[in-house]
């Protein structure tokens, strides 16, 4: 007799060459087929390969433009102070190129991939690095191709910003170890302001000669929220960037004290946790000068932004830290020991904080995230004053793809009913349908959904490695569809109504996934990460209102050129 898994290896053996097909009698039928989004991901590379790699000034380099014209094909330029311009190569924007290009030649076997992907890291880390070994990109600098020099907000490149930025450690170290253990080690020293308290800032110096990390003293008795100095701000999206890279060191180097330290880091945020809900905020830390206080102090006396689960802290706060750990417990138990005993406490403490969050924010009666206080207050947001935050940075929260994926992967990972229970929810309010039980009775998904958001792929392959039910395969195919309805003659994805698009675009890597997970080879390509591509400065030239921020004389490069997903 066959067993389940032996005849789910023969389903994915078979589908991987011929095209397949399933239909409901409620919706359209959905042909999935792995070498249709092969090639198109293969057209994207190439055009990458053809159009996007350098060759700007004088100098001609293996690096990357971050983004393309769709029809003319000329690079996304930015307006610098001197009425000069700057062809941005940004490599931390580029991560999912990489990682696509590398994954290409795995699945594959074309070797070209790969190797433009190795050429430019290795420029990259011999050339694009600051003398402290930190690296001339993120959310305030870059590269300019046309000056081969480095160039950032307001005309400063000895900013180094983190905002989740998941850079491609393991290709790093496999070209230069000796220069990506500075990188990663210098990105912990420079960052890390009070290693007692774990009290962190998203900017650090290119400039200075960072402390070695590690060989401090720890504090295990401190109070979570705490009082923070000066101007530290303790944001939870800087997380994904120690943890990212204190665990890979942790692997790559067997580097006990790195795991120690991220262990710390990540655990201050379940100290942090109110006793009665669980929820904690979006920062370790608060300030005097706060701003939540500042809008709604009047309504919410104790209000602090270490007290909120609202705007951009509850997305960075449980849309992506939860997930986060969640992919590096993951990748921790594979290593056994220590490793492997670390992981299991991140994705425990994922688990825990994923269903505080769907028992005291989310509203089954709307489909919403709701902003609370971390004891479980409602907000009161629509009488926020005006100033760094406004009301509607205090509405709720629709659902995305990354909370979708947060919940797919608590499930795969922990088999909790509550994260069931959540999916259902979710995939009703995001159209996907009904996900149904555990066992698929009552399952009728959404074939004709309309989602575009690549993150829902990630989920729905979690969800597939789970449940074996080939009808959720067909639903991320539907997504997949979705998503190359965005692709042009170019090959390139931009979003709707923008006319340029990222080189380091993650929809690509995110169609190989699905074309891998086709064919039964997802381990034949990195694993996904939830990268974010950034660049926050002041532009120096005309911009239309949808290009500027508000309140801001900075502004992003999304809002400028690219759009958001």
């Amino acid at each position: 007799m066959f067993s389940r898994r032996s005849i789910h290896k023969l389903f994915v053996a078979v589908i991987a060459f011929i095209p397949f097909v399933w239909s409901s009698s409620a919706y359209d039928s959905v042909t999935i087929s792995a070498d249709r989004y092969k090639s198109a991901i293969q057209q994207f590379a190439d055009r990458v390969l053809e159009s996007g790699l350098d060759r700007y000034g004088d100098q001609k380099t293996p690096l990357f433009a971050d983004g393309l014209h769709v029809t003319t094909l000329e690079p996304a330029t930015w307006k610098g102070p001197k009425g000069d311009t700057w062809a941005l190569s940004n490599f931390a924007s580029q991560q999912s190129l990489v990682r696509l290009l590398d994954g290409l030649s795995g699945l594959t076997g074309d070797a070209r991939y790969r190797t433009a992907a190795e050429e430019a890291i290795r420029y990259v880390l011999s050339n694009v690095a600051a003398p402290n070994g930190l690296l001339y990109w993120g959310g305030h600098a870059a590269w300019d191709l046309q000056e081969d020099r480095p160039v950032g907000n307001r005309g400063n490149i000895t900013m180094h910003e983190l905002k989740g930025q998941q850079a491609y450690y393991r290709l790093m170290w496999r070209i230069n170890p000796d220069a990506t253990r500075r990188l990663m080690e210098t990105i912990w020293a420079g960052h890390i302001l009070d290693w007692s308290l774990l009290d962190y800032n998203r900017h650090a110096s290119t400039n200075e000669n960072h402390p070695q990390p590690w060989d401090h003293e720890f504090n295990e008795t401190i109070d979570v929220p705490f009082q923070a100095v000066g101007g530290n701000l303790s944001f939870c999206n800087v997380i994904p960037t120690f943890l990212h890279t204190g665990m890979l060191l942790s692997l790559l180097d067997q580097h006990e004290k790195a795991l120690t330290w991220t262990r710390r880091l990540i655990y201050r945020w379940q100290e942090a946790r109110d006793p009665k809900t669980g929820l904690s905020g979006g920062q370790l830390s608060y300030r005097t000068n706060d701003r939540a206080q500042d809008a709604l102090g009047h309504v919410h006396p104790d209000i602090n932004e270490a007290k909120i689960v609202a705007t951009y802290h509850q997305t960075s706060r449980y849309h992506r830290l939860p997930l986060d750990q969640m992919l590096a417990g993951e990748a921790m138990l594979a290593a056994k020991g220590r490793n492997a005993e670390v992981g299991r406490e991140f994705i425990d403490w994922a688990s825990q904080d994923l269903q505080a969050y769907a028992t005291h924010s989310y509203d089954p009666s709307t489909g919403l995230f709701n902003a609370v206080m971390t004891d479980g207050t409602p907000i009161q947001w629509q009488r926020a004053k005006e100033g760094y935050y406004n009301p509607e940075s205090f509405a709720p929260e629709s659902p995305d793809g990354s909370i979708l994926w947060g919940y797919a992967l608590a499930w795969r990972l922990t088999q909790e009913p509550a994260h069931w229970t959540m999916l259902q929810h979710l995939f009703r309010t995001m159209e996907l349908g009904a996900l149904g039980n555990t066992d698929g009775s009552g399952r009728a998904l959404r074939l004709d959904t309309t989602m575009d958001d690549w993150l829902t792929i990630y989920a729905l392959l979690d969800l597939y490695d789970a449940t074996d039910d080939g009808a959720i395969l067909q639903l991320a195919g539907r997504v997949g569809d979705n998503l190359l309805a965005l692709q042009t003659p170019t090959g390139l994805f931009p979003r709707k109504g923008r006319e340029w698009a990222r080189t380091g675009d993650d929809i690509p890597l995110a169609l190989l996934h699905l074309a891998a997970a086709i064919e039964g080879k997802r381990d034949m390509i990195p694993p996904p990460v939830t990268d974010r591509q950034f660049f926050h400065a002041v532009y120096y030239g005309d911009l239309e209102p949808y290009q500027k921020k508000r309140a801001d004389e900075r502004t992003i490069d999304s809002y400028v050129y690219y759009g958001s997903d």
